[in-house]
C-alpha cells in the first residue's frame, strides 16, 4: 500500500478512534512523522498532542483526554469528549480509557507471556506447550491478553507498577470482525487497582488490517454520541 488512509469513527462503547494506516514503503520512523502530521490536521484544525509529567498523551490546550497506540505502519488514537469538569491528570472513572494495538501474527507474545500474565489470566488463553508449534488462533488470543494489558495500562497514565496485579483481566473480549461489531455482547472485563481503590473496566476488541485493536473504558466514561 503506497498511501496513507485515514477512517474516523465512534465505537459502540462511546470512544471516537481514529486510524491511520498505509504507506508500507516508508521507514517505521518516516511513517509516524507522516502519521502524526495527518492526525494533527483531521477535521480541519490543528491539533498538538503534548504530554504530562508520567507520559500520558494530551491535546494541548484542549481538556480532553486521549489515548494513541501504533505499530509500524498503522497507528490508533482514541478520544472521549472534551470534559472540563474533570482533572484530566488523575485516573477516575469518567476518564478512565485506554487504546492498544498489535500485529496479530506477532509471535513474540508467546516468549513473555509469563512477564505480564497471572496464573488465572493463563487459564482464560490455549495452553502452548511448543512455542514453535502454536497455531494463528494461539497467538492471536495471547496478542489480544498482551493488547487488553496495554489498554488497561494507559487507561491507568501507566502509574502501576505490577502488571500482574494492578491490570487484571477478569474476561476476554471477543475479536470482533470491524469496529462496529464490537458490541457490547463481545465485551470482556478487566481491573485496574489504583491508590484509591479498584476501577471496574470493559474491554472491546476487533481486527483491523491485520492488527488486534483493544480498547479499555469505565462505564462511566465521557461518551461521544455513535
Amino acid at each position: 500500500m503506497s498511501e496513507f488512509m485515514y477512517e474516523r469513527e465512534v465505537a459502540p462503547c462511546g470512544v471516537a478512534v481514529e486510524m491511520i494506516y498505509g504507506a508500507d514503503e516508508k521507514s517505521a520512523k518516516v511513517w509516524k512523522l507522516f502519521a502524526m502530521q495527518i492526525f494533527s490536521e483531521a477535521d480541519g484544525d490543528y491539533r498538538s498532542i503534548v504530554h504530562l509529567d508520567n507520559g500520558a498523551p494530551m491535546l494541548e490546550g484542549i481538556a480532553q483526554r486521549i489515548s494513541v497506540s501504533h505499530t509500524s505502519h498503522c497507528m490508533a488514537i482514541a478520544s472521549l469528549p472534551k470534559t472540563p469538569d474533570m482533572d484530566l491528570a488523575d485516573v477516575n472513572p469518567r476518564t478512565a480509557m485506554g487504546i492498544d494495538l498489535e500485529k496479530s501474527d506477532r509471535r513474540q507474545v508467546l516468549k513473555i507471556k509469563d512477564k505480564f500474565l497471572a496464573i488465572p489470566e493463563k487459564g482464560l488463553l490455549p495452553e502452548i506447550e511448543d512455542i514453535e508449534k502454536a497455531t494463528d488462533k494461539d497467538i492471536r488470543m495471547h496478542i489480544l491478553a498482551w493488547t487488553c494489558k496495554e489498554a488497561l495500562y494507559k487507561a491507568d497514565f501507566g502509574e502501576a507498577k505490577d502488571w500482574k496485579s494492578d491490570y487484571r483481566i477478569v474476561s476476554l473480549p471477543h475479536i470482533a470482525t470491524s469496529m462496529k461489531d464490537a458490541t457490547s455482547n463481545k465485551y470482556g472485563k478487566g481491573i485496574i487497582t489504583t491508590a484509591d481503590g479498584e476501577i471496574e473496566m470493559w474491554l472491546s476488541s476487533w481486527m483491523f488490517e491485520g492488527h488486534v485493536v483493544t480498547v479499555a473504558f469505565s462505564s462511566k466514561i465521557a461518551k461521544y454520541k455513535a
